[in-house]
């Protein structure tokens, strides 16, 4: 009989599971080392000897994922069908690197519930023996209605300072500003490379990340200080079009939302998108960040809802996103965010 495994798809603040079924994959990190089999003394705990070595193809697996305080789910069951891969299209899923990869096929149970015998400790992925807990993958399994999945993703093109200055440049971009814009790229990378050396990363906060990574983008793309607010309203930075104070509500472009450096950014903050909308009708970009990856969302239409559609790693920027084709990446990302009349 074979082996059945769990894998959880993130935690409270990252959810991997769109991505599991959306390539037909599983993924683990951090893959930052290299290929497992390459670099095996490097990875000596034992997740990555299960992931890569001890689960097999035909072995099923359980994609879990959090619901509520001590209640997990199983969002999907799913059959191993390859060896390991390392795939560096996934260097950046959510702000993680998880390049370790297991081809899977998935099926999704008719609605998601919250599953008793679930491992809700430990690490990302290890053995499911609690009988109701296996019995329930073996049902979805059985019953669930297959995922049809993407190809694997090509990995994206790394964009290097020069090339980044070339690209804006060809967009019509003033070559001071174009300049202004990679220069600021390669302090912010200096200084995100002194967090992670100094193992400050993980005790950066919110307000730090806001005040030295932030803003200082912010304002190489050419937005003057008078057309910002910081903790304006309960609003983390917004970007107003006109440098007069008693306009601004009339005149609110852009609304960003900081998080504590390393901190994961979610999707769509839904509630809220249509609530500025609502309040702000002028304001049709809302970005969340981490002061090193952007996320931004645009309102497309009058009667359309949020989408995410730009994404920035100030650390590795690429052309496209590393694995969403329908997401724009460093240099569209970067002349969207431009203030009026820039270019």
């Amino acid at each position: 009989m074979n082996n059945i495994w769990q894998i959880k798809a993130g935690d409270s603040t990252r959810d991997y599971s769109k991505v599991f079924l959306q390539y037909g994959v599983m993924l683990m990190g951090s893959g930052e080392k290299g290929d497992y089999r390459k670099h095996k003394r490097q990875y000596d705990h034992r997740e990555y000897r299960y992931f890569a070595d001890e689960a097999v193809k035909g072995d099923l697996v359980v994609l879990t994922r959090a619901r509520e305080r001590n209640k997990w789910e199983a969002v999907a069951v799913g059959k191993i069908t390859s060896e390991y891969l390392y795939v560096p299209a996934f260097s950046d899923v959510e702000g993680f690197s998880l390049q370790h990869c297991r081809q899977v096929e998935w099926k999704e149970p008719s609605h998601l519930r919250p599953v008793r015998g679930l491992a809700r400790s430990g690490g990302t992925i290890c053995h499911l023996n609690n009988p109701r807990a296996t019995a329930t993958a073996n049902q979805i399994w059985e019953e669930g209605t297959p995922k049809k999945s993407e190809p694997i993703p090509d990995e994206p093109e790394e964009l290097s300072p020069k090339k980044l200055n070339h690209l804006l440049a060809a967009k019509s971009l003033p070559r001071k500003r174009a300049e202004c814009i990679t220069d600021e790229i390669q302090l912010l990378q200096k200084l995100a490379d002194w967090y992670d050396d100094s193992d400050y990363y993980d005790k950066v906060s919110e307000d730090e990340a806001r005040t030295f990574l932030v803003v200082p983008l912010i304002k190489s793309l050419g937005w003057d200080e008078k057309q910002m607010r910081v903790e304006w309203e309960h609003r983390d930075v917004v970007l107003f079009d006109s440098q007069h104070p008693q306009k601004e509500k009339d005149e609110l472009l852009i609304l960003i939302e900081t998080k504590r450096l390393g901190h994961g950014l979610g999707d769509a903050p839904e509630r809220q998108a249509a609530d500025y909308a609502k309040k702000n009708p002028t304001c049709d970009r809302l970005v969340v960040t981490d002061g090193i990856r952007y996320k931004l969302f645009t309102k497309p239409t009058r009667f359309g809802g949020w989408s995410f559609s730009h994404y920035l790693n100030v650390w590795t920027p690429t052309q496209a996103h590393p694995y969403d084709p329908d997401v724009a990446g460093a240099v569209s990302f970067l002349l969207k965010m431009l203030p009026r009349g820039a270019m």
